[in-house]
């Protein structure tokens, strides 16, 4: 097959504007999507215009010991989609070396994403004015007793999230509601997550769990899900919100602005939000709870922005791209017209 990481750079144009950075810890040829790897990264590549000219490099732990190394020089921006600091952080540290000395525009830096695992954005979001942020701690290989002996220390009331490290897409461990289950829910090997879990149900009985994205300075709103369950998830459109035209109505009216017809207060939230993460483009998802106030669910690069959903009741979510194309190259390019 070759070596997966030898790459001809001298076929590449001088002027080639846009250098697209992407690649993982684990196997260097592991699943991809599109032409990019998928684990760890971020699927936003996908809003770039057909027209634009641009590179792209897959890195991996040995990336630099190989021969072919770019020159960062020829490019305006660097594009980063390694997202995941608990899957990638190798090749984050490899990006960090590869930009020694680069000049040019880099998105989302390695550095920033670093600093952006669940329990380091619990710590950095903690008293924004209007979000309410569970507490996240991190343990590693915990053994008998060391997870709810953690919790106590932190002052976590039950029930807690158990989930491991680097998963996304509502993948969880489970919902444990005394000591005894978390010791047991958190035995093994491994690096394991535990959120403090905050009852965000609206007036109605409901959960909703919306995704704001922040593209620079652009707000753009994704969608809100609705459902009878905590554990919100994509999956949730089909099985409860199809047959409820009501609550696809109050998707459609919160679609009427590109930011999301929220109140003020939620696009103050993403504001601060955006200032104490330090990254170019990021997700955040978050809850309303009865009283209206914010909860935070996650904020980070590596949540999805594709796909849109396939059934035809949802098509309405389509009109997001069009601006949301214009934020991201606007945030790649803002004094160019590439």
């Amino acid at each position: 097959m070759g070596n997966p990481w030898a790459y001809d750079f001298s076929a590449i144009g001088r002027t080639a504007p846009l250098l697209i950075v992407h690649g993982s810890d684990v196997d260097p040829m592991g699943k991809r999507h599109g032409g990019f790897r998928v684990g760890g990264n971020s699927d936003v590549y996908k809003l770039l215009p057909e027209t634009l000219a641009f590179e792209q490099v897959n890195l991996g732990q040995q990336f630099l010991k190989k021969s072919g190394r770019p020159d960062m020089a020829r490019y305006k921006c660097i594009l980063n989609l390694v997202t995941d600091p608990d899957q990638n952080p190798r090749a984050l540290e490899t990006l960090q070396k590869l930009l020694r000395g680069y000049r040019g525009r880099v998105i989302n830096r390695p550095a920033a994403v670093l600093r952006t695992t669940r329990d380091q954005v619990a710590k950095r979001l903690a008293g924004i004015a209007d979000l309410r942020v569970p507490k996240v701690i991190r343990l590693r290989n915990p053994k008998g007793g060391e997870a709810s002996s953690a919790a106590q220390r932190a002052g976590m009331a039950y029930p807690i999230i158990a989930r491991l490290a680097g998963t996304h897409t509502g993948r969880i461990i489970g919902l444990v509601g005394s000591p005894g289950e978390l010791d047991a829910a958190c035995a093994g090997v491994g690096q394991f997550i535990l959120i403090e879990f905050v009852d965000f149900r609206s007036d109605d009985g409901l959960y909703r769990k919306c995704r704001l994205w922040s593209f620079g300075r652009t707000t753009i709103f994704r969608h809100m899900l609705v459902t009878d369950t905590w554990n919100v998830h994509v999956s949730e459109r089909t099985r409860f919100m199809l047959d409820r035209p009501h609550l696809i109505e109050e998707e459609q009216r919160l679609l009427e602005r590109p930011e999301g017809a929220f109140p003020r207060t939620v696009q103050a939230v993403l504001d601060a939000v955006r200032e104490r993460l330090g990254l170019d483009f990021f997700g955040m998802d978050f809850g309303i709870d009865a009283r209206g106030q914010m909860v935070l669910f996650e904020a980070n690069a590596t949540m999805s922005f594709f796909p849109l959903v396939a059934h035809p009741r949802f098509a309405y979510l389509e009109k997001i791209l069009a601006p949301a194309q214009d934020a991201f190259r606007a945030m790649l390019f803002p004094d160019s017209e590439a």
